[in-house]
């Protein structure tokens, strides 16, 4: 029997995002720590972290450094894949560049795109394989990336294929524009597809042929979204058996503390208001009539002018005014 501890995106980095509260890199580390025993209390083969481990190429030493040190503290491997936030670009060319590659190259962790992992019992065994983010993932131009690479020095024994994958995987739709793959969707010829990417996560889903998808959602907390104040942040733990059954159960983390004690939505707050109250007192300018406003235009293009303020601050703030004079005329009109 084999089993597998599956995070989400990591995102690891020493500076706050705007919407936490507490301490981001500390209660990142917290959950690599629990994430770590939970492998150890399960005999866990390895951990699988489906990219994204750090938030940019461009880390500090320091920061870089502090992951190292927790990820030697590991009980098992870590198999991992780069991300879109792992390279410059989303470009797999770029990774002898970053500090994604120098933990590989340490050996701190195995990267599945550079060699395949393979554990083996007398019925054959299992096999983990990853690919890259590119900059065709989640368009027809990167279906193939959800097809184990080929490997052709195993014997002709049975293996279960484990892929892991960095797609915006998706049981449904997000309905708004964005990149993604159906799960419903996916051509493969694994047995389990892992997968990273949507920070969210649809936790586990068997589709009817009998292949398992696993993301149980991002391992970091980035935004004030109400969907990530009310996300429970959560491991998976994979399951493969003698036979080559897989099964897998979703196990919360502890360390998380709740949304609401960690994430805050002031700015968002704020900038809301801040945004109403321009178009108010816009409005009111353009309610003072055509002569007023050709007068507010006239003020704009002078400040912009003397204080050398950007062309792009200028054009919104005139496209604002545009906006509010045209809502009063509506108005104006439905009276």
């Amino acid at each position: 029997m084999r089993r597998f501890v599956i995070t989400g995106d990591l995102h690891f980095k020493g500076v706050n995002p705007k919407a936490r509260l507490d301490n981001y890199m500390e209660a990142i580390i917290a959950k690599l720590y629990e994430v770590s025993k939970i492998a150890k209390n399960t005999g866990a083969d390895a951990i699988v972290i489906p990219g994204d481990l750090f938030d940019s190429p461009n880390m500090s030493w320091g920061t870089v450094t502090e992951l190292s040190w927790i990820l030697k503290s590991a009980p098992c491997l870590i198999l991992v894949i780069p991300g879109n936030h792992d390279l410059y670009g989303g470009n797999p060319t770029s990774k002898t560049r970053t500090p994604y590659n120098l933990l590989a190259t340490l050996q701190l962790v195995w990267d599945l795109t550079e060699d395949h992992y393979l554990v083996t019992n007398h019925n054959g065994g299992v096999i983990v394989t990853g690919h890259s983010f590119t900059v065709d993932t989640d368009t027809e131009a990167g279906r193939d990336q959800f097809f184990p690479s080929s490997v052709t020095d195993l014997e002709t024994r049975e293996f279960t294929s484990i892929h892991v994958v960095h797609s915006m995987l998706m049981d449904h739709s997000p309905g708004f524009d964005m990149r993604h793959t159906f799960i419903s969707q996916v051509k493969t010829t694994a047995n389990v597809i892992i997968s990273g990417h949507e920070h969210a996560g649809f936790g586990i889903i068997r589709r009817p042929d009998g292949v398992l998808f696993i993301n149980p959602g991002a391992l970091c907390r980035l935004s004030a979204h109400v969907s990530e104040i009310e996300r429970q942040v959560q491991v998976a733990v994979l399951t493969v058996d003698d036979g080559g059954q897989c099964s897998a159960e979703l196990v919360p983390l502890q360390s998380a503390l709740p949304g609401e004690m960690v994430l805050s939505r002031e700015h968002i707050e704020q900038a809301a208001a801040r945004n109403e109250k321009l178009d108010e007192f816009l409005s009111l300018l353009a309610s003072e009539g055509e002569s007023k406003f050709m007068e507010v235009r006239d003020i704009v293009e002078d400040i912009a002018a003397r204080e050398n303020i950007p062309e792009a601050v200028k054009r919104e703030a005139l496209e604002r005014l545009g906006r509010a004079r045209e809502r009063v005329a509506k108005t104006e009109v439905a009276g």
